[in-house]
C-alpha cells in the first residue's frame, strides 16, 4: 500500500511590485518619453530651419543675381556721355526726367507733356523726397522702421532678349526697367505686408520704329511682375567717383543734395559720376519658423543701415543679401 501524498499546508507566496517600484518604473518611463518628444521637436524644428534656409537662399541669391544681370546692361551704347551723372542724356541710372522747365536729365522723352511721372524714377527717402501718393509708383513699403528705395534703369537691348516682366525685346530696343517693393498679392492692397520685389518694364517698340530712343515709354507705370517674393525691405546706393579719384558710396538721396551742391557752387562743379550700384535686400523665409533663437528685437544691419523689424511677433528666419554691380562705360572717357 503505497504512503498518501500529501500537500504543504504551507500558503502559496506571490510576488510583485511595490508602489515605491511601481513609481520608480512610472518615473523612468515618462522621463523616456520626455527625452523623445524633445527628440522629435527638436528634429521638427531643425528642419523647419533647414526648409527656410533653403527659400532664403532661392529668393535671394537667385533673385538678385537675376536683377543683377539686367543693371548690368545700364548705360549701354552710352559711349558719348560716359560720365554718369543726374544730367547725363539717357544715362543708365535714371534719377531725373523731362519736366516743362527741365532738359538736362536722364531721360529726355517725351518732349511735352505728359511727362514721365517724378514716383517712376530712382528715389530713397531723405530731405527734398518724399514717396508718392499714385497707384503703382514708388512707396517706400518696408517691413522695417525705414522706408524701401527704388531703382530705374535704361539701356538699350544689345540682343534679342526678354524684359523683365517676360516681354521679348528685339536688338536696338530702348528698355526702361524699375525696382520697386509692392504687396506681392494684390497691388491694390493698402493693409498687406506680403511684399515682393517687383519689375515694371516699358512696352518695346515696334519693328518698324527708326530710333527707338526718340520714341515715348509706353506701358511703364504699372504694377510689373514679382521677381522676388517675400522682401522685407530693398535699399541701393550708388557707388561714385570724384575728379580726384576718390571712390564714394551714397544713397539716392545723398547724391541729389551732393549734385545740387556741386552745380550750384560758386564756381559751379561737375558733381562725382556714378560707377557702380550697390543693392540691398532683406528676404524672410515662407512660414514661422517658431526658432527661441531668433531675437526680433535686434537690429539689422545692410549695407551699413541699421533698420529694425515692424513685426515683433512671428518668428521668420531672414537673411540680407547683397551686391555691387559696375556699370558699363562708368569710368571711360568722352570719345
Amino acid at each position: 500500500m503505497k504512503t498518501p501524498y500529501y500537500l504543504s499546508q504551507k500558503p502559496m507566496q506571490q510576488r510583485g511590485f511595490t508602489l515605491i517600484e511601481l513609481m520608480v518604473a512610472l518615473v523612468l518611463g515618462l522621463i523616456i518619453t520626455a527625452a523623445a518628444i524633445q527628440l522629435f521637436t527638436g528634429g521638427f524644428l531643425n528642419a523647419r530651419m533647414q526648409e527656410a534656409n533653403a527659400e532664403l537662399q532661392n529668393s535671394g541669391v537667385f533673385g538678385l543675381d537675376y536683377v543683377a544681370r539686367d543693371i548690368r546692361l545700364a548705360n549701354y551704347t552710352n559711349i558719348n556721355n560716359p560720365a554718369l551723372t543726374e544730367q547725363t542724356p539717357w544715362g543708365g541710372i535714371v534719377l531725373t526726367a523731362r519736366t516743362g522747365t527741365g532738359t538736362n536729365v536722364n531721360l529726355p522723352v517725351p518732349d511735352k507733356a505728359p511727362f514721365i511721372s517724378n514716383g517712376l524714377l530712382t528715389h530713397s527717402v531723405g530731405s527734398t523726397e518724399a514717396v508718392s501718393t499714385v497707384k503703382n509708383e514708388w512707396r517706400g513699403l518696408s517691413n522695417v522702421d525705414v522706408s524701401s528705395d527704388q531703382l530705374t534703369i535704361q539701356f538699350v537691348a544689345p540682343n534679342a532678349m526678354v524684359n523683365c516682366e517676360g516681354t521679348n525685346v528685339q536688338e536696338g530696343d530702348y528698355v526702361i526697367q524699375r525696382y520697386f517693393l509692392r504687396p506681392a498679392d494684390d497691388p491694390d492692397s493698402t493693409t498687406s505686408k506680403e511684399y515682393g520685389l517687383a519689375c515694371d518694364a516699358n512696352t518695346p517698340a515696334p519693328l518698324s520704329t527708326p530710333d527707338p530712343l526718340k520714341t515715348i515709354p509706353t506701358g511703364f507705370g504699372d504694377a510689373g511682375q514679382v521677381i522676388m517674393p517675400r522682401v522685407d525691405h530693398f535699399t541701393i546706393q550708388l557707388g561714385t567717383r570724384a575728379a580726384n579719384g576718390n571712390l564714394a558710396y551714397y544713397t539716392v538721396n545723398q547724391y541729389r543734395t551732393l549734385a545740387n551742391a556741386a552745380r550750384t557752387a560758386a564756381p559751379p562743379t561737375v558733381p562725382p559720376r556714378i560707377v557702380s550700384v550697390k543693392l540691398g535686400v532683406l528676404v524672410r523665409s515662407v512660414d514661422n519658423t517658431r526658432n527661441s533663437a531668433i531675437d526680433l528685437t535686434k537690429k539689422i544691419d545692410i549695407l551699413n543701415q541699421q533698420v529694425e523689424l515692424t513685426d515683433k511677433d512671428t518668428k521668420y528666419a531672414r537673411r540680407v543679401y547683397s551686391t555691387t554691380v559696375a556699370l558699363r562705360n562708368g569710368l571711360g572717357e568722352r570719345l
